[in-house]
Parts: structure tokens; C-alpha cells; sequence
């Protein structure tokens, strides 16, 4: 990826028509971008109900006026959603041109199906995706834009990227429920097709079996009738509370005994103190800050099963070898057939407290129809708190050689119609699957995931490595502000090499999006370098193409 900032810039400037509406608006206070977001904070909005992107954006070596105005709406933290309407008029047209554009005309690939419309929806959420409270019944759901969709333990749906096509839009959905003795995981690329699914429900068995054994011996009804001792027996008979009839101070109630010491006689006298002012013992700041679960509820086993609908077997080519595409801009699929994951995992938090989490895990998975099975034995470690804190997940992994770890990982919206995005004969996923040889010796190799996180400053890498040529992928995400003034954010994978040397080598094995963001006080500029990909006819593939973006930004505060 290259920029071209002078060339872009210079024709920014021929737009004053941006600057001079910039100038009208109320100037931002923080710089925000969502090229990548640390993982579980992909929800993360401006402060500003009202944001507006205007610039130029060069794509296919034309150039488009972008205009996209946002509203961005936060209810109390709990719930939001950010809803846009991105328009790229066609400003400069290059050789070759097209003959069925005009000036000024929206970008054909944007708005060229039904499905394009829900470019609308950046995201509405609600809750906190994979949030357990003891004690609590929890609840969330993320709609929009993924850039971190998981199941479970990532060892199946992982880092999943649901836009990687610029002709193309889904609305992804990740959703669940969680609770002391278990809870659900929904997730699919696409609310609209539904293609690609996944589910996970998991049981907390050592918390069912106490409810259990409590329901059968009466204590829960014990406990019930001490809940209700003193409370009102009947109140429409007017009768009184029992502490009421014990002839206690209401106020009393709310109090406890305890000597203090006289501010004028300096002796030790009794008194009633407000509960809430009572002095924590020592034990219970230590409890406090362990703030252990109940070893029964630390224990899980789940059940997941992921699915392509319609895996692609076989792509549909013309007499003259070229590739059909149907009315969506896919490649024609000559022949499907439905690919199911099934994964059994279990885990069991060795350490919970509010600064330290370990947590071992074991995954055992299989893919249906290529009959091959995998094993992944890690462990997740957390430590610190809410604003700086490490996460670190090594994993090693033992499997067939023909099973496929993270099977729909930032690459499958590609992967799915080519796997090979080097050939000019494209092969899906799943068929160059079905060529491995079953009986080869088993794959052995690690995966590692590290995110710190410090206040606003994030950085996530990942890196896995196999046994055998062309098995290693590399991730890397940042998100660093400097103050106000200065923002730069972005991330990068690759996969399918093998030396070390080759990691950060730019081709089409490789995904990234960069951001540089400058905040000049009356209006932010920000230029940005995406890649993606789009269907190309000339080479029957595939193909990476970068969209240059010089973007003037304000706010609009209430």
C-alpha cells in the first residue's frame, strides 16, 4: 500500500466547497478513527452526536468527492448506534473511461444492490459481548460493522472481517447471554443472507448441580423464608413489620453498634453508626480485591457448531475460461455444499480476581465433511484493570493435515470464492480443502495473542506458526493518540509464508488499513490508505485495491 498524499491533496483543494462548510461547524474535541478497534471495544463511537467526513477518495485511479455525514447516538453507555450514509460522487474520470458515467454520479459499486442500502448501519449495540457478572443475568448485541467476530475461544470463527470487499456490505451480528450456569453465543457475516453462522452454548455444570442438590434438600426454600422474616406478613391487613412489632427504630435498623471516641471527654462511648459508614475489616478489602468467584461457577464445557450454507465446491467458468459473476457481483457457484464445524471446548478459571485472570482451556474441533479434527490446549491470562491492562493467549495446536484452524478468520469473505488469490484460476476454500491429503503427518505448531492496553494507547499482535512450508499469519493493530492533536491508527495481517523475512511483505496475502489523523482545532484532517478487494475481469481474479481517502472531518456538539 502507497500513499499519494501530495497528488491527493492537491485535489482536495480544489473542493473549497469542504473547507468552507467545515468552517460552520463546531470543532471536535478528540480524534476518533474505526479502521481498527482494540478487540471488545469495536463499539467505540466519537463524543460528538453529529460527525461529518468530506474529501476526496481515489479509487481505481479515479477520483471521488466522499461525503458521509454520521449521527452517532450513546444512551447512558448501555446502548448506542452510529448510522451513516457514505457517498462518493465521481469527480475526475481516468483513462479508460467509462462511457456510463457522468460527473458528479454516485460510484456504481455502492449502491448497485439491495443489500448495499444497509451501508446505512455502522452499528447499534447494546451491552457488553461476552460479559459474565456472578450473580447477574447479562445481555448483549452488536450489529454493523465486524471487525472482531468470535466465537467461544477463537479457535473455530476468529478475527472475522465481514467487509473485506469494497462492492459488497454486510451487517454482521454477535449476540449472547451469560449467567451462573451458562448462556448462548449467536454470530453471522450477514444478517441479510444469513450464509454464515455460528453458535456456541456452554453450561456451568458444578453451579447446576448445587441448585440442584439446593432445590432437593429445602435449602433454597430455607434461605427464601430468612429473605422474608422481615418483611410485611400480610399488608392489606395493616399488620406491621417484625421489626416494626419488636419495637426497633427504623433508622436503627440501618445502623450498627460501635465504640467511637469522644471528641471532648477523649473516653470510648457507644453508638449507632449508618451502615454505610462502617469501616471495611481488612479480610473484606481483601475480598474485595481478589474478588474471587464461586469455584463452582468457574468451570464451563461448550458446544459449538459454525457453518457455511453454501460453501462454494466449484465456481461456474464460460467457453472462453472466463469467470461468471451472478447478480450480486459474486462468482457464479456451479456447485455447494454446506460445511459444518462442530467444537467441543472446556475451560476452568484458575485465578479470577478483579486485577489477575487464568484461565486454561481445551478445544477439541471437526470439520464434517473433510472428516478432520483438531486440538487446541491454551490458556488466557489478564492482568489489570479497566484502563491499563495486558491480555496474552498462548495456544498450541495439534491436527490432521487436512483440518483448517480458524476456518473463518479476516480472510473467508475472500477465501470463500478463491483460496489461492495468487492464481488466475480461482479454487474456493473448500475445494483446494478437499485436495490436502488426509493421511499426511499431523500438523503441530502454537498460536499467540498479546493486547495492552494503555488508557487510550492499544496495541494487539498475533502470531501463529505450523509445522510445513507457507503456515504462518502475523496480525498487528494500533491505536495511539497523542493528546488531541495527533492520531494514528491502523492494523495488518498476512498469512501463507514462511520465513520470518516475509512477514510484513505487501501482496495479496495481505490485509491492512492505515489512518494519520491531524486535528487543527476549527477541522481534523485525516488521510487514509484501505485495502480491500474487488472482482477483476481482466485478470479472472481477485485482485487488492487500495482506496486513498484525503478526509476533512468536523463535529457538531449539542
Amino acid at each position: 500500500m502507497k500513499f499519494n498524499f501530495l497528488n491527493l491533496c492537491k485535489r482536495s483543494l480544489m473542493l473549497p466547497g469542504i473547507i468552507l462548510l467545515s468552517l460552520y461547524l463546531v470543532p471536535g474535541e478528540e480524534l476518533e478513527a474505526q479502521l481498527w478497534m482494540p478487540p471488545g471495544r469495536q463499539f467505540m463511537q466519537p463524543p460528538d452526536p453529529f460527525t461529518f467526513d468530506a474529501g476526496v477518495n481515489k479509487f481505481n485511479n479515479d477520483y471521488y468527492l466522499y461525503l458521509a455525514p454520521t449521527l452517532n447516538l450513546n444512551f447512558g453507555g448501555e446502548f448506542g448506534l452510529s448510522l451513516t450514509a457514505p457517498m462518493n460522487f465521481l469527480a475526475y474520470d481516468q483513462d479508460p473511461k467509462d462511457p456510463t458515467l457522468k460527473v458528479g454520479s454516485i460510484r456504481k459499486i455502492d449502491y448497485d444492490q439491495k443489500s448495499d442500502y444497509l451501508r446505512l448501519i455502522n452499528n447499534i449495540w447494546y451491552g457488553t459481548y461476552g460479559l459474565y457478572k456472578p450473580g447477574e443475568t447479562t445481555f448483549s448485541f452488536y450489529a454493523g460493522k465486524l471487525f472482531d467476530g468470535y466465537i467461544g475461544h477463537g479457535t473455530i470463527v476468529n478475527r472475522y472481517v465481514n467487509n473485506q470487499r469494497i462492492d459488497i456490505y454486510n451487517v454482521g451480528l454477535m449476540a449472547d447471554f451469560n449467567n451462573d450456569y451458562g448462556g448462548v453465543q449467536v454470530f453471522t457475516n450477514s444478517v441479510y443472507t444469513h450464509e454464515i453462522g455460528a453458535a456456541r452454548g456452554y453450561v456451568r455444570p458444578f453451579a447446576i448441580a448445587f441448585k440442584l442438590f439446593d432445590l432437593f434438600t429445602g435449602r433454597s426454600q430455607l434461605f427464601g423464608m430468612l429473605q422474608l422474616g422481615q418483611g410485611n406478613v400480610a399488608d392489606e391487613a395493616g399488620r406491621k413489620k417484625v421489626y416494626e412489632e419488636a419495637g426497633v427504630d427504623p433508622e436503627d435498623r440501618e445502623k450498627y453498634r460501635a465504640l467511637v471516641e469522644d471528641q471532648k471527654t477523649h473516653q470510648m462511648r457507644e453508638e449507632m453508626i449508618p451502615i454505610e459508614k462502617k469501616p471495611e475489616s481488612r479480610k473484606e478489602k481483601l475480598k474485595e480485591f481478589f474478588n474471587q468467584d464461586n469455584f463452582a461457577n468457574r468451570f464451563s464445557i461448550g458446544y459449538t457448531t459454525a457453518f457455511d450454507t453454501k460453501a462454494p465446491t466449484q465456481l461456474s467458468f464460460d467457453t472462453t475460461g472466463r469467470l461468471r459473476l451472478d447478480s450480486n457481483n459474486n462468482p457464479l457457484v456451479e456447485q455447494s455444499e454446506k460445511l459444518v464445524i462442530q467444537g467441543m471446548d472446556a475451560e476452568y478459571k484458575l485465578i479470577s480476581t478483579k486485577y489477575i485472570e487464568v484461565t486454561p482451556y481445551y478445544d477439541v474441533n471437526t470439520i464434517k465433511i473433510l472428516n478432520s479434527k483438531g486440538t487446541h490446549t491454551g490458556a488466557m491470562f489478564r492482568f489489570g484493570g479497566k484502563d491499563i491492562y495486558a491480555k496474552i493467549k498462548p495456544e498450541y495446536r495439534n491436527m490432521d493435515a487436512n483440518y483448517i484452524p480458524m476456518y473463518f478468520d479476516s480472510f473467508y469473505e475472500l477465501e470463500r470464492y478463491q483460496a489461492n488469490v495468487n492464481s488466475q484460476l480461482p479454487m474456493t476454500k473448500l475445494e483446494a480443502a478437499k485436495l490436502m491429503d488426509p493421511d499426511a503427518a499431523k500438523l503441530k505448531g502454537y498460536f499467540t495473542s498479546v493486547v495492552f492496553s494503555f488508557y487510550r494507547v492499544s496495541l494487539e499482535a498475533n502470531y501463529e506458526n505450523y509445522s510445513g512450508p507457507n503456515n504462518s499469519r502475523i496480525f498487528v493493530g494500533l491505536y495511539f493518540p497523542i493528546g488531541s492533536l495527533f492520531m494514528i491508527s491502523g492494523y495488518y495481517t498476512r498469512k501463507n509464508f514462511d520465513q520470518n523475512k516475509d512477514a510484513f511483505k505487501v501482496d495479496d496475502n495481505s490485509v491492512g488499513a492505515i489512518e494519520a489523523a491531524l486535528n487543527l482545532g476549527f477541522i481534523s484532517i485525516r488521510v487514509q490508505d484501505i485495502r480491500r478487494w474487488v472482482y477483476d475481469s481482466t485478470s479472472n481474479s481477485f485482485v487488492a485495491q487500495d482506496e486513498q481517502k484525503v478526509l476533512f472531518s468536523n463535529s457538531l456538539s449539542f
